[in-house]
């Protein structure tokens, strides 16, 4: 039987929000799966006040589920606290344990882009400039002979 993609899943993999590079940023993290090499970059702009996302850029090597997960990622993140966006990552690094293995190392290595961006903001805040990387934990298998992205 023929699997139906969701439409609402194929738009936001033909278009992305918030897909693409940063000039100007607060804070960029990557996500990296090193047995794929599928990698996410996230941008980040935060209100120094408020500590809020004001905008949040994106991009990937990925396949059509890391494109998904960053899309939502990114429209969930968006004009929320830095902390909330923390939370939502935590809890998201527990729920995602329980999806196929693909599916969850893609939806991992887009909260695994916050995290390392988060860690960036903060290195920043101390005077210390270094991009961060954090890598999926979780495994993310491919057939043989085939690459994942």
């Amino acid at each position: 039987m023929e699997q139906v993609l969701d439409p609402k899943y194929l738009e936001l993999m033909l278009d992305p929000p918030n897909y693409g590079e940063m000039e100007e940023y607060d804070a960029k993290g990557y996500g990296k799966n090193k047995e794929t090499g599928e990698m996410v970059v996230i941008y980040l702009k935060i209100d120094p006040k408020t500590k809020k996302v004001e905008d949040i850029r994106w991009q990937t090597n990925g396949c059509g589920t890391t494109l998904v997960s960053g899309a939502l990622f990114s429209q969930e993140y968006k004009g929320k606290s830095l902390q909330s966006g923390i939370d939502f990552t935590e809890a998201v690094f527990e729920k995602i344990k329980d999806n196929p293995p693909p599916d969850a190392a893609c939806g991992e290595v887009v909260a695994r882009a916050f995290m390392a961006a988060v860690k960036d903001y903060e290195a920043r805040a101390q005077g210390q400039q270094r991009e961060h990387t954090e890598y999926v934990t979780l495994s993310c298998p491919t057939p043989e002979g085939e690459e994942h992205a």
